[in-house]
């Protein structure tokens, strides 16, 4: 239900327009042993001096969605949901979806309603993850509903119990679908 807060970021949910959903992903892109981050999977990702770097703020350009990555530390190869922060590592690469056509999962801060979908754009809040889950903690920032230039655009919500943006009691933290600008 989304009367209550369970932030996990940008979750990819489908293609917009006709094509099907490949679920895919684009390709590794390399990230800086020892960069002093953490990335969690569902977080809004950049290339910086041709590494991978979270975002830090709303007014950068955002490359894509984290969805895990792949690291050879003291020689042994790991896979994880999330980067650790400082880790010194090898081949260390993120795995990111940048398909410009993704529409993802969020969930708002806030209430979202119907009048909000293809009609403004939306900030994200930039927060922390779980070392637990490996997920992340972004959340859509409602308060950032906006005509001009913003991060994502809400395209719709995600038709499930709990979830009608059309109920007021239902939409405290609304799991909508958005894509990025």
């Amino acid at each position: 239900m989304t009367t209550s807060k369970a932030l996990s970021g940008f979750t990819p949910s489908r293609r917009y327009g006709s094509r099907p959903n490949s679920a895919g992903t684009d390709t590794q892109y390399p990230i800086a042993s020892g960069y002093a981050s953490n990335i969690f999977t569902g977080d809004l990702v950049r290339v910086s001096a041709g590494n991978l770097n979270v975002i830090t703020c709303t007014t950068e350009y955002v490359w894509g969605v984290f969805q895990g990555c792949y690291y050879e530390a003291d020689g042994v190869p790991k896979w994880s949901r999330y980067w650790p922060t400082g880790t010194s590592a090898s081949n260390a690469y993120g795995i990111v979806n940048s398909d410009p056509q993704t529409v993802y999962e969020v969930q708002a801060d806030a209430s979202v309603s119907v009048g909000d979908v293809n009609s403004f754009n939306f900030d994200v809040v930039i927060a922390a993850g779980s070392a637990t889950t490996g997920q992340s903690g972004f959340s859509l920032d409602a308060s950032s509903r906006n005509v001009a230039q913003r991060m994502t655009r809400v395209v719709g919500w995600v038709d499930e119990p709990g979830n009608n943006i059309n109920v007021s009691a239902e939409r405290a933290f609304e799991v909508v679908e958005v894509k990025l600008i």
